[in-house]
């Protein structure tokens, strides 16, 4: 039975210390929801969990929610954030349960951690990331959706300032002058891949979109053949060796947005590859917080969008902070309160067990639970730990 629910206040840094997440897991008229649709469970909001979107302490009170501190916001039956769990956090929960997208396959160290309070409290986690369903024949993650689609939003006006900023270059070209747009790679054909796709088309880019899964290869072929007024110059292939040889050569944007449920993606790109791209290109891998699919990268922080390194024995730059939607938080807090409530809800009115039974998309979700990993795919992550 849930009693007690509560909302994060996040933060995250980057690698000098400064803070760089600016989301929260439910707006006010979500919590008011909540409150409406679960009754019976109260309600706690971290105090000051909104504040870096606008929105005050006094206003999720005014919907019904009380204000705590972190430390109380972690000992309520339900933790809802949006980030990882922090190391330090760790030891303070109980037999509750955590939901917020976690990125186990990143970190052999949280895995652990989360496997120990798992273990030795009965806390249980659940990934948003990995939360599954099937459309149209394929994989499709309802929680990371919005997610993605704001990562690649925000790549796209990245790209075209980067390239404009930083290299004088006009990404879309001077059609009338027979000077075409800049060429694209974008490597993953998901929610990432499909909207990147769009946006750099959008931008007058020349675009290659490489999928591995031959039916989203023609439901994508499909889709941009019909939309070829709105998004031109898109074209569609099958992940191969030789495709990716072929459409990284001279490509000014790479984006990579490689996504297996649980599991690191594979690194296809390596510095070899990296080396016949256009001197001077820019590599986007969103899938980084997952460790990446581009050989060489590491995280950069939302803070210095132009000050890039490059990769080592190349001369492409790569920009790779690990929370791109943060950049866009208000929107993008706004658009996973939406998609996050009805699960929410179903927890808190069945809990965690009777909900995953009933609902495969919840039971999809749940990584780590009864001091074990649960999830098939971060399983074959970390196959030494039990």
């Amino acid at each position: 039975m849930v009693s007690s629910l509560a909302i994060l206040r996040e933060s995250k840094t980057d690698t000098q210390g400064r803070e760089i997440e600016n989301r929260v897991a439910m707006l006010p008229a979500q919590v008011a929801q909540l409150i409406e649709r679960a009754p019976q469970v109260e309600i706690f909001v971290e105090s000051g969990a909104g504040e870096k979107i606008g929105y005050r302490d006094e206003q999720y009170a005014e919907a019904g929610a009380k204000l705590c501190s972190h430390t109380e916001a972690l000992d309520k039956d339900i933790v809802v954030g949006v980030k990882e769990t922090k190391t330090a956090d760790f030891p303070r929960l109980r037999n509750n349960l955590f939901i917020s997208y976690q990125h186990f396959a990143q970190s052999f160290d949280r895995t652990t951690l989360a496997l120990q309070a798992s273990r030795e409290k009965g806390t249980a986690f659940l990934a948003l990331e990995t939360m599954e369903t099937i459309k149209d024949g394929c994989p499709f993650f309802p929680c990371l959706a919005p997610m993605s689609e704001a990562a690649a939003k925000v790549i796209a006006r990245h790209a075209d300032e980067f390239a404009l900023l930083s290299k004088k270059i006009i990404s879309s070209g001077l059609p009338e002058t027979g000077l075409k747009g800049l060429k694209t790679v974008v490597l993953g054909g998901g929610r990432v891949g499909q909207t990147a796709a769009e946006e750099f088309s959008e931008r007058g880019c020349r675009v290659i979109l490489l999928e591995k899964n031959p039916l989203r290869v023609k439901a994508l072929a499909d889709y941009f053949k019909s939309h070829d007024l709105r998004f031109p110059n898109v074209t569609v292939l099958e992940m191969s060796p030789s495709n990716l040889r072929n459409t990284i050569k001279e490509a000014f944007f790479l984006v990579s947005a490689i996504y297996n449920a649980g599991k690191k993606p594979e690194k296809l790109v390596t510095l070899d590859l990296l080396r016949t791209m256009r001197a001077g290109g820019c590599l986007y891998p969103v899938d980084i917080d997952q460790g990446g699919g581009i050989e060489g990268v590491l995280e950069t922080s939302l803070l210095e969008p132009f000050n890039l390194p490059t990769v080592p024995g190349s001369e492409v730059f790569f920009f790779a902070p690990p929370n791109l939607p943060s950049m866009g938080a208000l929107t993008a807090s706004e658009a996973l309160g939406i998609v996050l409530l009805p699960y929410v809800i179903e927890i808190a009115q069945k809990w965690l067990y009777k909900a995953k039974d009933d609902n495969p998309i919840i039971n999809s979700g749940v990584n780590i639970e009864g001091g074990k990993i649960v999830h098939p795919g971060l399983a074959s992550v970390f196959p030494g730990l039990k």
